[in-house]
């Protein structure tokens, strides 16, 4: 073999490798949604909450067909979502029916991300339509039980004081956690990270976008409140994942 020709061979490799790993980031990642599955809390009561968040709707699609599955599989308590639910132009039709879908006994909460201040109003409606109740910097009580739900609209909310019941907040921004932890906040759902989409090994997320802090996805703890992340289920700016797969994060939380 020539050593012109071993030239050719390698560039030929190195073009098929990159193509293999633009189809991987592009059209089998992003669609490759995984399930977590976590627990938290150690109270006498339970409850199982499924975590939606940065869905970036725009017409149904398979992310969306999985969602559903994954809501009759484990039929949770309570659902929250967490932001970003839509991109601009998307059918408001179809999202209201896909939000409509999403029941559990306790409700289904929500609060506003980065794209939902971007689109305006429209998305408040469809959430109404759907029977989802938003929660624009309010507090709720979640059915007859002792616990408290707390939507948060931005990162530098006023947090009211704690009141003695389980507190659960939802905010798109992760780094409403110094604040949700001075105000005696127990647990609080976040987004808009996306866990960075494409990750490096050793590295760790390329890029998060503002609002994000030191958060990437996962777990964190700060005082006595302790917070979860999640990749969320679909993609911002650009279609690509790269081992950050989507996410929908179940969780069985005692209090």
């Amino acid at each position: 073999m020539t050593k012109w020709t071993r030239r050719r061979w390698i560039a030929v490799g190195l073009i098929a490798a990159a193509l293999l790993l633009a189809v991987y980031s592009f059209a089998v990642e992003p669609y490759w949604i995984q399930v977590t599955r976590h627990e938290v809390g150690t109270g006498p009561r339970e409850m199982t909450i499924l975590h939606i968040t940065d869905l970036h709707f725009s017409t149904p699609g398979s992310r969306e067909k999985r969602l559903l599955e994954i809501l009759l599989e484990f039929k949770p308590d309570l659902i929250v979502i967490t932001g970003d639910s839509i991109v601009r132009n998307y059918d408001q039709a179809t999202f209201t029916e896909l939000m409509a879908k999403l029941k559990a006994p306790l409700g289904t909460y929500a609060c506003r991300g980065n794209w939902e201040d971007w689109v305006g109003t429209s998305v408040d409606k469809c959430y109404q339509f759907a029977g989802v109740r938003l929660l624009n910097d309010e507090t709720v009580q979640v059915g007859d039980l002792p616990v408290d739900m707390t939507g948060f609209s931005n990162f530098k909310p006023t947090v009211p004081k704690g009141s003695g019941r389980f507190r659960i907040a939802l905010c798109h921004y992760p780094v409403i956690l110094p604040v949700a932890a001075e105000k005696g906040v127990n647990l609080v759902f976040a987004g808009h990270t996306h866990g960075g989409q494409v990750r490096l090994p050793f590295i760790g997320a390329l890029h998060t976008p503002f609002g994000s802090g030191p958060y990437e996805a996962g777990w964190y703890e700060e005082r006595a409140t302790r917070m979860y992340v999640s990749r969320g289920v679909g993609t911002s700016m650009f279609g690509a994942r790269f081992l950050c797969r989507p996410e929908v994060a179940i969780h069985r939380v005692r209090y």
